[in-house]
């Protein structure tokens, strides 16, 4: 998938980064310091890639839904560092997207 369709996706299902964490979360176990155990396991970020698409392994498509992933979180007014520091300081995903709602992180126009 292209940017440019990561991007149509993004608008048309009109989530924010924090229900990104708290829906599609649900489905891995988290981990630290990398963005994927190349299974089951993945950080705040490596949930956000995995919502567009990537299936967790260090393959030619991670910096693709990185990058993806990346957009998103600019376009919805979201520092990817941001979500990387509370992640491996041991905020859970739910504890995440708490914060993003409280400095009011927007929902596409």
């Amino acid at each position: 998938m292209s940017q440019q369709q990561q991007q149509h996706q993004l608008l048309k299902q009109e989530l924010t980064v924090s229900q990104i964490l708290r829906i599609h979360g649900k489905k891995f176990r988290q981990v630290r310091r990398r963005y994927s155990d190349g299974h089951d396991r993945r950080c705040a970020v490596g949930v956000i890639m995995s919502y567009y698409g990537w299936n967790g392994k260090d393959d030619s498509h991670a910096r693709e839904k990185l990058l993806g992933a990346s957009i998103a979180l600019r376009y919805m007014g979201v520092h990817k560092d941001t979500i990387i520091r509370l992640n491996d300081s041991g905020e859970t995903f739910d504890e995440i997207a708490d914060y993003l709602d409280t400095v009011g992180e927007q929902k596409p126009a």
